[in-house]
């Protein structure tokens, strides 16, 4: 009887009645699990245990079904991805997302139709370009959504530049709705900020959100009146100096409270937390461009601390942090400087994200870079730069990019997957981006979603590159494979035409992923013709 009732709760925490609509050999494979469990259970249990323990577990058959599964982790059991989601297959002409069947978006937010509230008298249409997302969950049933906005254009009422969008959400277990105002994120005290990219939560609760781009001049952000309008000073800095930074921004207030200086002016795409409260990981999305450690003076404060470049060895298993200048002077141009001390560069990095000592990179390559000046001026080709993608005369070629993986104890980056053409010939994984990381059916897996370079040399077939039609795709990788490849890869998404996917996020049960869909094409036809924020369920 006990172990038939260990194998009840399995079937609840899996909710048998929907993984049977997925695939044929799922009720195989959860009767093998199955058998496993009755064997646990009665090799765990005397005879002279089995009517107390049954009176307990019985008195038990309510518990939360995210505690059955803490228990089923604990003896390792795990489903296969197929069991969980079937592939679906490419498609290049669609203009709407794609999921696998038992999956459903809602949106819950949509540039230009919703509203957001910069005072209680003001209010303005939504800013677009929704890139990064952050959940800060209240509860088990509801919490706040960041959306940044990945933006350069003027606007009088939301500020110029990128931004930021907050609202509440809610769920009944089936569906998420949202519960209050979309609210605009003050970034006046910082003089704006301009193409807010990824970001992350910090161990210390604030929100930490990259600018991707600098320049030279004010004009640059000016743009002839179409960018920045107040390009003055910014204390002592020039208004151009003050943008290509980390923002905090205090998600109690809805309001950014400081530019991290002490890391660096650059092209800011993504950060990583460690849980030392002091040490973080910066990626730079130039190429070239330098991977940055950043180590804080006191925890949970980022204003100051030491900023470093590394220096991958010749053998590239191991690697150096040359410490960098700390003056502020040295910050606005830090890559150059980390460059003429020698740091490795790399093609464009995205998105970071952490499990355990491993960092993955999604480097999201180049078609053709000519890396004569900064190699001249100091930089060194990381080694796969010079062993696979060096066509001679420092001209550098990387046309599908792919996910690095940097060990934080060893300081070794290699690659953990390589984008190109599956054995299929239909699966092309190309120019990572956004990635995130979600345990389904106790398996980690890494998220990758494209965001391609171009629509040509075979990264869209040859009919939607006529047409000038561009479509990415969303996977999903098992952590557990060694040396995996393209083939290894489940499509579990493809994006309305024109769009990219990005800011994927999981709640922290892993039933639901917060997803944008960043400037789908306007042609689409609503609701896909706007960038627009999803909640997708059906795990």
């Amino acid at each position: 009887m006990i172990g038939f009732f260990y194998a009840l709760k399995f079937l609840v925490s899996l909710k048998i009645n929907y993984l049977y609509k997925r695939k044929n050999n799922t009720m195989n494979n959860i009767l093998y699990l199955l058998g496993l469990l009755l064997i646990f259970s009665c090799s765990t249990k005397n005879s002279k245990d089995v009517q107390q323990v049954e009176n307990k577990e019985l008195a038990k058959a309510e518990v939360d079904s995210s505690k059955l599964e803490t228990e089923l982790d604990t003896i390792n059991f795990s489903l296969p991805l197929d069991s969980i989601f079937e592939s679906i297959d490419t498609n290049f002409q669609n203009k709407t997302l794609l999921l696998p069947k038992g999956f459903s978006a809602k949106i819950l937010f949509t540039e230009k139709r919703d509203e957001v509230i910069v005072n209680d008298s003001v209010s303005a249409p939504a800013k677009g370009n929704h890139d990064m997302l952050a959940f800060l969950p209240d509860s088990e049933y509801n919490g706040w959504l960041f959306v940044s906005h990945e933006l350069k254009g003027s606007n009088p009422v939301l500020g110029d530049g990128g931004g930021a969008t907050m609202f509440q959400v809610e769920t009944d277990s089936l569906s998420w709705t949202v519960t209050s105002p979309y609210h605009h994120v003050d970034f006046s005290a910082v003089r704006g900020t301009d193409r807010n990219c990824g970001g992350s939560v910090a161990p210390n609760g604030m929100i930490y959100t990259c600018e991707e781009h600098q320049g030279k001049s004010n004009s640059y952000f000016y743009r002839n009146g179409k960018g920045h309008l107040d390009t003055s000073d910014v204390g002592n800095l020039k208004f151009h100096e003050n943008i290509g930074y980390i923002v905090e921004v205090d998600p109690e207030t809805r309001k950014a409270t400081q530019k991290i200086y002490a890391m660096g002016c650059y092209f800011h795409e993504d950060l990583e937390f460690m849980e030392d409260r002091k040490t973080v990981y910066l990626t730079d999305d130039k190429e070239p461009g330098v991977w940055f450690k950043f180590i804080a003076d006191q925890e949970d404060d980022y204003s100051k601390g030491q900023l470093y470049a590394y220096k991958q060895s010749i053998d590239g298993e191991s690697g150096d942090w040359l410490t960098l200048p700390r003056d502020t002077a040295s910050m606005i141009n830090i890559r150059d400087i980390a460059i003429s001390m020698g740091a490795s560069v790399f093609m464009r990095h995205e998105w970071v994200v952490r499990k355990g000592n491993n960092i993955y990179i999604a480097e999201t390559g180049h078609d053709h870079s000519d890396w004569t000046k900064p190699i001249t001026k100091g930089a060194v080709p990381a080694k796969h730069y010079r062993d696979n993608l060096n066509k001679g005369n420092n001209i550098f070629e990387d046309v599908y990019g792919r996910i690095l993986v940097f060990n934080t104890e060893t300081n070794k980056m290699s690659i953990l997957l390589e984008g190109g053409i599956g054995s299929n010939g239909a699966t092309v994984f190309s120019n990572p981006d956004c990635i995130t990381i979600t345990k389904q059916g106790g398996i980690d897996y890494l998220v990758i979603c494209e965001d391609i370079n171009n629509n040509n040399k075979g990264r869209v077939p040859l009919h939607a590159e006529k047409k000038n039609h561009w479509y990415t795709e969303l996977y999903f990788l098992d952590l557990t494979i060694d040396k995996p490849t393209v083939n290894d890869l489940h499509r579990f998404a493809v994006s309305p035409m024109g769009a990219e996917f990005t800011g994927a996020i999981f709640t922290p049960d892993n039933k639901t992923m917060f997803l944008n869909v960043q400037h789908p094409n306007w042609s689409n036809g609503a609701p896909y013709n706007r960038s627009v924020t999803v909640a997708i369920t059906g795990w």
